[in-house]
């Protein structure tokens, strides 16, 4: 059986398993021996990754970093961008894909998420918009 079809099996397992990826263990095996075979990525790291931030309470965190390493990983060309450090490197070979300034922008982080930090920004959006008074 093809690795596209390996998948398919298991993100049918997967869309019944109630965010529990461990009942689908038997086909995320067979996934990933049919994707090394073939030598290419099986996504099944990054996709276990985003499931259990997502059904966790790391979600009010964001998942950007699970959710960027799923995108990267399904990229149909290969991943253009690797976590490094605390930021990200444009992946080798893939530079011609960006801006000469983009490398970078790579190394930059997300503000930490508060409260305090949305209402701040949701003032200065209503402000652009010409909204006088907001509550929240």
């Amino acid at each position: 059986m093809s690795v596209a079809a390996k998948k398919a099996e298991w993100n049918a397992c997967l869309a019944k398993s109630g965010g529990f990826p461990g009942k689908c263990e038997k086909f995320e095996k067979e996934l990933r021996g049919a994707a090394k075979a073939a030598g290419i990525e099986s996504c099944a790291d990054e996709t276990i990754s985003l499931m259990k931030c997502t059904s966790a309470g790391s979600r009010s965190l964001g998942c950007g970093a699970q959710f960027l390493a799923m995108r990267e990983c399904n990229r149909a060309g290969g991943k253009q961008l690797l976590a490094e450090g605390a930021g990200y490197a444009v992946a080798p070979g893939k530079a011609s894909l960006f801006k000469p300034e983009a490398g970078s922008l790579t190394q930059s982080a997300p503000p930490v998420r508060s409260l305090e930090g949305m209402q701040e920004y949701g003032q200065e959006y209503a402000k652009s918009l010409g909204v006088s008074e907001v509550r929240f």
